[in-house]
């Protein structure tokens, strides 16, 4: 049995921000989201986590996570921490894994083999560790003959010899559970901070003969911690790289990699080509055989086979069936869905509106609350006006209609399939099938108008 305990009670003062540290993103995720997706593929039967400085916020947070939380009301060290959770723990009988809010990258087949480590060993704990250059300021895992760890010793406290290894404990560990909570018992403040230490438990399962393993992280990147802002963005570096090299591993062209911007939860599918300043962002899926041109931003967005999105276009929220043509300039704001082999052209905007199949809506339009039915055309310039000030009101258009340029249509209002609207029209009543619609002042030439204005001024 497997569960799991993430450290996020922390406070975070190198961060100089009202937001709690573990809200923090990377790649477009928070980092304790980060940390609960590398757990939950290791088949945890329960996750839970230790919140204290920001518990409100963290609470909203993971209100829809399915963990536990445990309150650390005094923030008096790691160990303390742990201690906070005891309860939740009581009748478990099995490993718990534990971990920290703010270390986002660990894979998980690096932790899949932390466990396999500590079962091959029969170990009461094992402990995760990364191999540094440059070890300076943390404690180093010192081995017997064996590999077996014998202690874990803070650097200003390391012998020159001591201070000469490079295996640097890295803050993640499975224990056996029984016998972690009965070390904790026995644990006391005992140090220049008053505060109880994790790796205290690792000292005395040592002086009572108990096996504790480790294992090296085969990348120390793997398991960084976020204590500032400069640490925040070398994490988004490295978060970033892996994302746009595990897009090009399934089969996307990533014009200039370094000025491409892929979010962790995003999908992409092969085939697809991806121009420089590119931002693809949140949960966006993209299917196969798309260009995404320069400067687009898709958000949450769902984009079918075969769609081309054209430079400096932003798609949010918001769906596009197969083979859609967006842009250039063009914005879909939330709730919108682009039926198949339909167009959204040059400084368009849709919200909340559907397009069905094989609509053109080539140039400068609005289109607000609206439903327009298959094969449509919308003419340049066409708006609808969906809001009197305190209510948004629906436009819909029927199948093979053709609104006309410059066309407004005044919702409510309906404009039945096959119907014509002429060109500068303003429609304020519904119009039936087949049927032309005008709604304009009759245009009147006055023969030497201008000739005789200018005489006269």
């Amino acid at each position: 049995m497997l569960a799991a305990l993430v450290l996020a009670a922390g406070e975070g003062k190198r961060m100089k921000s009202a937001l709690a540290k573990p809200l923090h993103k990377v790649c477009g995720k928070t980092m304790i989201d980060h940390v609960l997706d590398y757990l939950r593929p290791l088949g945890t039967e329960r996750i839970a986590v230790v919140l204290g400085v920001g518990r409100e916020m963290m609470e909203q947070a993971l209100a829809d996570a399915e963990v536990d939380s445990a309150i650390q009301h005094e923030q008096l060290g790691t160990g303390h921490a742990v201690m906070s959770a005891a309860e939740l723990f009581a009748d478990y009988d099995g490993d718990l894994l534990i971990t920290c809010a703010d270390i986002p990258l660990v894979c998980p087949d690096t932790l899949g083999a932390l466990l396999d480590e500590h079962h091959a060993r029969g170990a009461a704990g094992t402990v995760l560790t990364a191999l540094y250059d440059d070890p300076t300021g943390y404690g180093r895992l010192v081995r017997d003959e064996e590999g077996l760890v014998q202690g874990i010793v803070e650097h200003k406290d390391a012998t020159p010899e001591i201070r000469a290894i490079r295996e640097i404990n890295a803050g993640i560990y499975v224990f056996n559970a029984r016998k972690l909570f009965a070390a904790l018992k026995l644990l006391r403040p005992d140090n220049a901070q008053g505060e109880y230490y994790l790796t205290d438990v690792i000292a005395r399962f040592v002086e009572q003969g108990e096996v504790v393993a480790a294992l090296p992280a085969p990348d120390p990147a793997e398991v960084m911690g976020i204590n500032n802002r400069i640490q925040l963005s070398q994490a988004e570096t490295i978060a970033r790289n892996r994302t746009r090299e595990q897009a090009m591993v399934n089969g996307a062209t990533l014009i200039d990699p370094a000025n491409t911007y892929i979010d962790a939860g995003a999908t992409i599918g092969p085939d697809t080509i991806i121009w420089p300043g590119a931002m693809i962002l949140g949960n966006t899926t993209i299917g196969a055989n798309c260009t995404i041109g320069p400067n687009t931003r898709l958000e949450d967005a769902v984009i079918g086979e075969g769609c081309e999105i054209r430079h400096a276009s932003t798609i949010s929220n918001s769906t596009l069936q197969n083979r859609v043509t967006v842009g250039p300039f063009a914005y879909i704001r939330p709730d919108c869905e682009v039926g198949d082999d339909s167009r959204v052209g040059a400084h368009t905007e849709l919200v909340r509106t559907t397009l069905g199949r094989g609509v053109k809506d080539s140039h400068f339009s609005y289109l607000g609350d609206c439903e327009v039915g298959d094969g449509t055309n919308i003419g340049a310039g066409t708006i609808t006006c969906n809001y009197d000030g305190e209510t948004k009101h629906r436009t819909i258009i029927g199948e093979n209609a053709f609104i006309g340029s410059d066309a407004v249509l005044v919702a409510p209002v309906t404009i039945a399939a096959g119907a014509y609207i002429a060109a500068g029209s303003s429609i304020t009543k519904d119009v039936p099938e087949a049927a032309l619609g005008i709604g304009r002042a009759r245009q009147e030439v006055i023969e030497n108008w201008a000739k005789r204005r200018r005489k006269r001024t």
